[in-house]
């Protein structure tokens, strides 16, 4: 058994009868639903911490790409490395 508030019972007296008959029934899906609000909010914080690890991965490809693009002497070693893949050559 649990201890509601007063606004806690009050919304389960307003809930819609033929859709939650019991008061159980509504409980339950409210809590429900509540949980999957909060998995949600967990699964976006995940995609975030990815996406700023797949930033921060792009940043140091493009850092790295900069140091090796600067190394080349001329402009035929550039395009020997961003031409056409050996199997279409």
């Amino acid at each position: 058994h649990y201890r509601m508030t007063e606004e806690s019972l009050k919304f389960i007296e307003m809930r819609d009868k033929q859709k939650y008959p019991k008061e159980s029934l509504f409980v339950n899906a409210a809590i429900q639903y509540f949980g999957r609000g909060i998995e949600q909010e967990n699964l976006m914080d995940e995609l975030e911490d990815i996406q700023d690890k797949l930033d921060r991965i792009e940043k140091k490809i493009e850092e790295n790409t900069g140091k090796k693009n600067s190394s080349f002497s001329n402009d035929a070693e550039k395009k020997e490395l961003y031409g056409k893949p050996d199997f279409l050559k």
